[in-house]
């Protein structure tokens, strides 16, 4: 099984479905409340090993109950949590997200805690592993040093590294542009380029646009319209999947835990997005983020049962030609191979 290193966020996430999400003076009555370990890195490590990887997380929570119960409910999922420190004096994140009848989300982070982690104690947790690992992934709810340091240590060690571009958070391309993936949904790509992306035109050029800055791939998760993937001389999108959404809150975790586990297994990077697609429409279609991530037979039978699970659309526009000047350097040093020749 394939072995990946998680580095990102922990959080306890206190969720509540509500009619609406309240406007500034509301008092509106919630239909239900869960409490369950969360966190853009929980979430992706624990989706790793329902989908028959072997997840490594390095992280930080308090020196509280919380941030027991969080190490608690991982290690019950199998998830490896040797390398999650522990800070005195500190508590552990916490997340209160709110879930409108439509499935849509909105979420207050109080995130210090996993701010901590520096890129110092990332490279000492990595380090014992190199051996052994076959991809890394990280999110942008860890420290920027955190994520600059995993993705220098995991290119340095030639192993694969996939970056979460979420939640946005400012940080520049010398954090993230040695990534072999990077992969921020609509707003983050947004918040990266610093242009709105109103349709697939756009989204592709804002793709180019990052991709100049030195990732090998870059892959735009567009929510209900699947994704668009880009390398240096392929772009195409895999559509959605139909399902009945209820909460998106986790979608993006499975998506790209999905899409690390197949890249570490050697799948091609249109195969992996595939999956990565079919992960997150897994997860939407119940409650819940750590709770609702997916399992390798149930993304299987999507696959399986839904005609967009078997192909990919290409893309081109009229301002996007078929294809774009190849990079003799890209999919080689990305370590990845791409999606259909146009």
């Amino acid at each position: 099984m394939a072995l990946i290193a998680v580095i990102g966020s922990l959080v306890v996430d206190m969720a509540m479905k509500t009619p609406r999400v309240p406007a500034p003076g509301d008092n509106v009555h919630a239909h239900h409340f869960t409490m369950g370990a969360g966190g853009k890195g929980a979430n992706s490590a624990v989706a790793i090993v329902r989908l028959g990887g072997r997840a490594l997380l390095v992280g930080c929570v308090g020196d509280d109950l919380l941030g027991q119960f969080e190490l608690d409910a991982l290690q019950r999922e199998g998830v490896d949590t040797r390398d999650v420190i522990r800070v005195p004096g500190w508590s552990t994140a916490v997340a209160f997200i709110m879930v409108d009848e439509n499935g849509e989300n909105a979420v207050l982070v109080a995130n210090r805690t996993n701010e901590t982690l520096t890129g110092a104690a990332v490279e000492a947790c990595l380090e014992p592993h190199w051996d052994t690992l076959d991809a890394v992934l990280v999110n942008f709810e860890a420290s920027e040093a955190a994520v600059r340091t995993a993705v220098e240590q995991g290119r340095a060690h030639g192993v694969p590294v996939i970056v979460d571009a979420g939640p946005a958070m400012g940080y520049g391309p010398a954090t993230w542009s040695r990534a072999t993936v990077l992969t921020p949904n609509l707003k983050e790509a947004e918040a990266l380029t610093g242009h709105p992306l109103p349709d697939d035109s756009s989204a592709g050029r804002a793709a180019r646009a990052l991709l100049e800055h030195g990732p090998a791939a870059v892959v735009i998760k567009q929510g209900n319209r699947g994704a668009l993937a880009v390398t240096r001389d392929r772009c195409w999108r895999v559509p959605a999947f139909a399902v009945n959404a209820v909460d998106m809150t986790g979608a993006g975790d499975a998506f790209t835990a999905a899409m690390a586990l197949a890249l570490a297994e050697g799948e091609t990077l249109q195969v992996a997005t595939r999956r990565a697609v079919a992960a997150g429409a897994v997860a939407v279609t119940r409650f819940g983020t750590l709770t609702a991530m997916p399992s390798r037979a149930e993304v299987e039978d999507l696959l399986a049962r839904t005609s967009a699970g078997r192909s990919a659309d290409q893309v081109p526009t009229d301002d996007e030609p078929e294809r774009w000047p190849p990079d003799p350097t890209g999919d080689e040093r990305a370590g990845i191979q791409g999606g259909p020749t146009p």
